[in-house]
């Protein structure tokens, strides 16, 4: 009996089944859209890097690190990366920080707007968008160069010293893929 039900069933499966015709070309057409974060600069500046041991306070800082984000074969195929910037500033003072994109020449080729980082602020938080099309200058930098100005005191005081305090700044990147297969 039940390979009589087994054999019906069958029977029914082969003549009233549905078949569509298989695009093969699809996988042709498959785009994937893969999406990566990158650390990009961690510092933590104490307050004995912004005044010397006279008392004198050091109104700029920079640094450039070497970036090996777009030396790969993949490169061009970012669509957008958001750079996202996390700041802390327990001073009482305004920083104003400046973030750059430069080639092997030294050639600047994407700026961030610069960053007003107010006095006695905790993780604060700012997002930069950046769109690309392919060759966009940004996908041959090589550095980045990073700028943090003390700017001067409304009242004339300077930074103590003596209170151990840091000044934070992290960044990272979210890059947004687009490869087509």
């Amino acid at each position: 009996m039940r390979s009589k039900v087994m054999k019906y069933a069958l029977c029914f499966f082969i003549f009233f089944s549905c078949v569509e015709d298989l695009d093969f070309n699809q996988a042709d057409k498959i785009v994937l859209t893969p999406v990566y974060n990158v650390s990009l600069i961690y510092s933590k500046l104490p307050q004995t890097s912004l005044v010397t041991p006279s008392g004198v306070e050091i109104n700029q800082i920079s640094d450039v690190t070497k970036l090996e984000l777009f030396t790969n074969s993949v490169a061009d195929q970012i669509k957008k990366i958001d750079l996202n910037f996390e700041l802390t500033n327990p001073f009482n003072r305004v920083f104003k920080l400046s973030f750059r994109f430069r080639n092997e020449m030294n050639e600047e080729v994407y700026r961030v707007p610069d960053i007003i980082i107010n006095e006695n602020v905790q993780k604060y938080k700012v997002k930069e968008e950046i769109s690309l099309t392919a060759g966009d200058p940004i996908l041959g930098a090589t550095k980045i160069e990073v700028v943090i100005e003390l700017l001067p005191s409304a009242d004339g005081s300077i930074i103590d010293i003596n209170k151990n305090k840091n000044l934070i700044f992290k960044s990272a990147g979210t890059l947004y893929f687009e490869i087509n297969s």
